[in-house]
């Protein structure tokens, strides 16, 4: 059988890269847990597990925040750029859940890409990175990414347009738009989702090949 597609890949290569992923997922995953006891009202809200304030664009006519998501000096604090930071010092149970899910939902793809990756590092030990398993496995890691740039922003706009009618004491559910540097959507981040579908059509190029190529010498 022809040997063309073979990668030189060192066992040394394969521990490294095994070892970066299994730390990634430990801790992602630890990470995550440790939000889910947060949410759960099992840690308290100042503890740095989660954000506990958010950064929104100040409203007109904004009325004083409700005293238990106030700053620690003073209502709220407006930025010269019309911004204000709403810290939660006493949140309810939907108010953590709100404050943690899109960190939550990032960690979430996260985990999938790491999980993605590590029987595609098991492949690449073999030498044998083209076939079709690992087509599914770059294809689920471009989509994630994809889907993952998008969908944290929203949902964090989302979650922040709720809490700050809660805050601010306004009626129904609002829908807060990105602040600079903050819950805008990443283009870079959907670049890279872009060329990691790239990526997946050369595996499934170089698996097309290599059935072609199988048996011959």
């Amino acid at each position: 059988m022809s040997r063309w597609y073979h990668v030189r890949w060192s066992r040394s290569d394969d521990v490294i890269l095994r070892l970066l992923l299994g730390l990634g997922i430990v801790f992602v995953g630890l990470g995550m847990l440790v939000a889910l006891a947060w949410t759960a009202s099992l840690l308290p809200a100042s503890g740095g597990t989660v954000p506990d304030s958010i950064t929104v664009r100040v409203p007109e006519g904004a009325s004083g925040p409700r005293p238990d998501a106030a700053t620690a000096d003073e209502d709220y604090e407006a930025a010269p750029t019309g911004t204000m930071r709403l810290v939660f010092h006493d949140p309810t149970l939907l108010e953590r859940c709100l404050l943690a899910a899109p960190g939550l939902l990032g960690g979430a793809a996260a985990l999938v890409v790491l999980a993605a990756l590590w029987p595609l590092a098991r492949s690449l030990r073999a030498g044998d990175p083209f076939v079709p398993a690992n087509v599914r496995r770059v294809y689920t890691v471009a989509l994630t990414v994809l889907a993952g740039s998008v969908l944290v922003p929203l949902v964090r706009m989302l979650c922040e347009g709720n809490l700050w009618s809660r805050a601010l004491g306004g009626d129904g559910f609002l829908f807060t738009l990105g602040v600079p540097g903050g819950n805008t959507l990443s283009l870079t981040h959907v670049f890279a989702g872009l060329v990691l579908v790239a990526l997946a059509e050369v595996f499934r190029g170089g698996a097309r090949l290599r059935e072609d190529t199988r048996g011959l010498v």
